[in-house]
């Protein structure tokens, strides 16, 4: 599967390009040769951005846009004619859709709407792939990995926004796009990797209390998540992509990426590494999450993107806090090389040589 030549000279648009996992995807298909377009929100920049530190504006044509506003989005769309739409803007936390449940559902829910209806009348594009999350099923917190014929569902509004956005995803395939553009969706969350600043996760929590030497407070030592590394999860979002330019099949596809669920980890396991490895002591477990719910076990079977796809983790949960912590310790010590940094990571995981 020759990822760089499929993907080399496309018109590509990422929307969310300005998040953790929309700039790393941005700079991969850059370096793969693509011509890459983003729409999103202005980075937000609360203790750092990978979009900003990377200087993808300058790799990359922007747009700042809000996927609820159909009328610039649309324009925006048909000035950039993309054969390829990777569709990741979103409210991406659960504790802020406690918080602003309104804002939450304009983004998942209106935002994705939007997006597909816009679609119906731009003829260039030929795939599209929305990236939505490991919370979109209905969970029972039992130790049962997910697959994708599982309920859809969610008790939270952020996670209940993404089995909207899977169902009205499928729905708009069904009605108005099956003959004309080849769709899927993707399932993978607790992404980890270099880059992510993210507010109240797990990640950058622990980097920014070890870096300032302050005291990290730990919610739910003992919940399990699909923890895995930042390019693999992308490299499942561009392989599926791939697939879909060579099947036949008018059915919209859904993919879980996870790791295998005996590399699975706790959180107490992350933290107790990280901490180890800095020799960082000040650390506070709760046992108690008042105010939030949160399910302690959330488990995925990717035994079908495997099959089908070819596709596995490089990593192991371990290893992705290993690339994580490399990440981050060329960050700190010296920022003007992480630009360089991240490139040289993306090449070396891909196998790219340092010509394009």
């Amino acid at each position: 599967m020759n990822l760089k030549k499929f993907y080399s000279g496309k018109r590509i648009l990422v929307t969310g390009h300005t998040g953790f996992k929309g700039a790393w995807l941005s700079l991969i298909l850059n370096e793969f040769g693509a011509k890459v377009y983003g729409i999103s929100l202005k980075p937000e920049d609360l203790r750092g951005n990978f979009y900003n530190i990377i200087k993808l504006k300058k790799k990359i044509k922007s747009y700042y846009v809000n996927l609820s506003d159909y009328k610039k989005l649309n324009t925006t769309i048909k000035k950039i004619k993309p054969e390829i739409i990777f569709h990741l803007a979103a409210q991406p936390y659960v504790i802020r859709s406690y918080k602003n449940p309104i804002e939450t559902i304009h983004s998942n829910i209106v935002g994705i709407s939007n997006l597909l209806d816009i679609c119906r009348e731009i003829k260039s594009v030929k795939y599209f792939l929305n990236i939505t999350t490991d919370k979109c099923y209905e969970n029972d917190d039992s130790k049962k990995p997910f697959v994708e014929y599982d309920r859809l569902g969610g008790k939270d509004i952020y996670s209940s926004s993404k089995a909207c956005s899977e169902i009205l995803t499928n729905a708009f395939f069904e009605s108005f796009l099956k003959e004309k553009i080849k769709m899927g969706t993707s399932r993978a969350g607790n992404v980890i990797g270099g880059g992510d600043f993210g507010e109240d996760r797990l990640i950058p929590d622990i980097f920014e209390s070890v870096m300032e030497k302050k005291r990290l407070i730990i919610r739910n030592p003992d919940s399990v998540r699909p923890w895995q590394y930042i390019l693999d999860v992308l490299n499942g979002y561009m392989m599926q992509v791939f697939y879909l330019s060579k099947i036949k099949s008018n059915s919209l596809s859904s993919y879980n990426f996870s790791p295998v669920q005996k590399d699975i980890v706790t959180v107490k396991e992350i933290v107790d590494y990280i901490s180890d490895y800095f020799s960082f002591n000040k650390v506070r477990f709760l046992r108690e999450n008042k105010g939030f719910t949160e399910s302690k076990n959330l488990l995925l079977n990717s035994k079908k993107a495997n099959k089908d796809l070819g596709w596995k983790n490089k990593y192991k949960t371990m290893g992705a806090i290993d690339q994580t912590i490399k990440w981050n310790e060329v960050y700190y010590s010296d920022c003007k090389e992480i630009e360089k940094f991240s490139i040289k990571m993306i090449k070396d995981f891909f196998k790219l040589s340092n010509e394009r």
